[in-house]
């Protein structure tokens, strides 16, 4: 699984101080970079997109945002 440099007309701008899977940003770990992708699997190598943070304080920031737009 190689970067092709495809996932760079999807790149994401940066929100500073708001978590970026708030907005629906997902990250590619191969490719390094955050990018706007409806599907689950990166346009550029094909690898698992990741749709949560790792950050436990972000984590649970993204949680409560998620249960409140529930109600």
């Amino acid at each position: 699984m190689v970067c092709k440099g495809i996932c760079t007309k999807h790149k994401a701008q940066r929100i500073h101080g708001i978590n970026r899977y708030i907005y629906g940003q997902k990250m590619c770990s191969v490719c390094g970079i955050f990018i706007y992708w409806d599907g689950i699997h990166c346009p550029c190598c094909n690898f698992v997109l990741r749709t949560k943070p790792r950050n436990s304080k972000n984590r649970i920031q993204l949680q409560i945002i998620q249960t409140v737009k529930r109600i």
